[in-house]
């Protein structure tokens, strides 16, 4: 039994995901958090639920218990130090040497389980419960934030110290704490806003951002706290989750806008949806009446999803007002590998969420360069991408100018229209930046940054 929920905390009961009721004395009368003695890296709200949490927690559990022996040290990170030569939180200002820890000790851990961690695993290795100054990890010396439940101190003097760092994420982890990673009823409320207007009347400024979208298809204004102030938590939680799901057909549209293809498109538009797996999920009744709505010339929409983890189930047609459909097609394939008996249409436009060029960069598990260098094939085609956090951005840039440098010139010159920028339409959800040595995005968003190029032809 493996548990494979996607928001671990610290702070949390490993079963409920009650909060430290220190802090948030959510049930009345309820005691601290109880520690797994054992590994130290997660809590539990009672007895009861550490022993039901037993079965998927013993594995992991004795894996650490065995490295914390073999090393003789008092905490799992603290496992690596004979391996790097340094004590783990010896300069707390480095950390990419705290990464290297992480790395090495989850490497050690996967060794004696034979296989490789699990994700919520991994977060437990690189979110334990540390002074977020000094790393000190004993768990009697630390406390919260009484805000966001997720950094911890060793000291008032501390915590005062790393105030002003700290302030520019705590609301965002904050949201994170209490967020529910179940996202498949978001939109249950939401019905499509089939207010369409011809083009000859269209009168609709365009949206700024997720949650303008949003508030077109609900037909009401919704916010978040930042401009409406003083929005209860669960309301506020509430609309970021249904805001998430407008961010590719958000994207799409500000991709179309900014290469200039939102006025000159004609009645169909193609779209390859590269990489694609769970993508399907967002495009729905709800988010593709979004789409005419701002597309008013627009009569046909093709969805071409290709990747070879794509859920076969998510081909399917949708009809709307005067004649306006939607055809989602799926091809389980690589885009590069498609069989030649699929005579799909020139696209309008191509793009990649959440594209992890880089992940595999150099390896052979990289199969993004030869997509990408087909792609470019394809004369005046934009093709957009988006990337997790600024980091990522900057490299997967960086490695489609590098393959758009090495095709022949008869392909035409790669131009960059908009490169690693902010994306306005990503999907606000906040989430932890394992690399915690990546002070640039503490937090990051699906879809938070966007690269724009076109293989310009003569």
């Amino acid at each position: 039994m493996a548990s494979e929920y996607q928001n671990f905390h610290p702070n949390k009961c490993n079963v409920c995901f009650l909060e430290s009721p220190i802090a948030k004395p959510s049930v009345p009368d309820a005691g601290p958090l109880l520690l797994c003695k054992k590994c130290k890296l997660i809590k539990y709200c009672s007895k009861k639920h550490q022993t039901y949490d037993a079965p998927s927690h013993k594995e992991f559990c004795t894996a650490v218990q065995s490295v914390l022996q073999k090393s003789g040290t008092d905490h799992v990170l603290r496992c690596a130090e004979s391996f790097l030569g340094q004590r783990f939180n010896s300069n707390p200002e480095n950390l990419i040497a705290f990464m290297n820890h992480v790395h090495c000790t989850g490497l050690l851990i996967s060794k004696i389980l034979q296989r490789p961690l699990y994700h919520h695993e991994n977060q437990m290795l690189s979110f334990p419960a540390l002074c977020n100054v000094c790393l000190e990890y004993r768990a009697e010396r630390l406390f919260f934030c009484g805000n966001c439940q997720q950094v911890a101190y060793c000291s008032e003097e501390h915590q005062q110290s790393d105030r002003e760092a700290h302030a520019r994420w705590c609301d965002g982890l904050r949201l994170n704490f209490y967020y529910g990673t179940d996202t498949t009823n978001c939109a249950k409320n939401l019905y499509p806003n089939l207010d369409f207007e011809q083009d000859e009347t269209f009168q609709k400024p365009f949206p700024k951002d997720t949650f303008e979208l949003l508030s077109a298809a609900a037909g009401r204004d919704i916010q978040t706290s930042l401009a409406e102030p003083g929005l209860e938590l669960a309301q506020e939680l509430e609309n970021i989750n249904a805001a998430g799901i407008f961010s590719p057909v958000g994207t799409i549209l500000h991709v179309l806008r900014t290469v200039g293809l939102q006025h000159e498109l004609e009645e169909e538009l193609n779209v390859f949806v590269l990489g694609a797996e769970h993508d399907y999920l967002c495009f729905n009744p709800v988010t593709e009446a979004v789409l005419f709505r701002f597309l008013p010339k627009l009569r046909r929409l093709r969805l071409y999803l290709i990747g070879p983890n794509v859920n076969d189930a998510a081909s399917s047609m949708m009809h709307f007002m005067n004649n306006r459909t939607v055809e989602v097609e799926v091809y389980r394939y690589l885009f590069h590998k498609l069989p030649p008996q699929f005579k799909l249409p020139k696209p309008h436009l191509a793009v990649a969420f959440n594209c992890g060029f880089n992940e595999f960069f150099g390896t052979g598990k990289h199969t993004w360069d030869e997509t990408v260098r087909q792609l470019l094939t394809i004369p005046n085609v934009p093709l957009a991408f988006t990337s997790y956090t600024q980091r990522e951005a900057i490299d997967d840039a960086a490695i489609v100018d590098l393959t758009g440098q090495n095709m022949p010139a008869t392909c035409g010159k790669l131009v960059f229209m908009r490169r690693n920028v902010t994306n306005p339409f990503h999907n606000p959800v906040p989430m932890r930046n394992p690399n915690r040595d990546d002070k640039t995005d503490v937090l990051y968003y699906e879809n938070g940054y966007l690269s724009i190029c076109v293989m310009q032809a003569d």
